[in-house]
């Protein structure tokens, strides 16, 4: 419960940093309809890479992904993203159709639409917060379950599909007009998932992000 209102926090301070930052977008005439896209916005595209290092099954691992799409105006983010675990998530669990007890490793990543917003994107440190709404597989192996002199001995044991929202708050330098470096934080929150040796909250958790980001800003 306490992730969750952390979590609601975060979001509160997301939206309200969203209208300060539409206080950046050009003033239409009185007769002009407002809209994020106008005849006057800029529209140009860019890509990240993220490494992100935070508690999967209640240990560091490192997820490594990317996403991409076009910035509008230079302050609205839309795109598609997607993220893989690279390292061994390994914790002690069972065999759902023996119940013994055994050592399991944990595989799979998520993808979904990007959206998102910077605040004064034009000045050299600035504030960028990317927002992630997918979905996910993940697959629980045995590693040992067979004794093969070829070293093929995994057996995936159970899978499970999931939902993922991942809201984020990075600090960005601007390098050079197409380099930019970001720095913070983000919340990973997993719902709807259905494996036997672990719920939700073993797959949520807090991670520390370092991006880099390519484009025409």
């Amino acid at each position: 419960m306490k992730q969750l209102k952390l979590l609601f926090v975060l979001v509160g301070c997301l939206m309200t940093s969203l209208s300060w930052a539409q206080q950046f977008t050009d003033k239409p005439s009185n007769n002009e309809v407002k809209s994020i896209i106008g005849r006057d916005k800029e529209i140009t595209g860019f890509g990240n890479i993220d490494f992100r290092v935070g508690e999967v099954v209640d240990q560091q691992a490192l997820i490594v992904g990317a996403y991409g799409g076009v910035l509008i105006n230079k302050y609205f983010m839309l795109g598609v993203a997607g993220y893989g675990i690279t390292t061994e998530s390994k914790f002690d669990g069972f065999n759902p159709e023996t119940s013994a007890p055994r050592e399991l490793n944990l595989y799979g990543g998520y993808a979904g639409m990007l959206m998102g917003f910077k605040v004064a994107s034009r000045e050299i440190i600035h504030l960028s917060v990317p927002m992630i709404i997918g979905a996910g597989q993940l697959d629980v192996s045995d590693d040992n379950y067979f004794d093969l002199a070829n070293g093929d001995n995994d057996f995936v044991l159970e899978s499970s599909s999931f939902f993922v929202f991942e809201p984020s708050a990075l600090i960005e330098l601007n390098i050079s007009h197409h380099f930019r470096l970001g720095f913070g934080a983000g919340y990973r929150l997993v719902k709807g998932s259905s494996l036997e040796n672990l719920d939700d909250d073993d797959l949520s958790g807090f991670s520390g992000v370092v991006s880099i980001q390519l484009g025409k800003f």
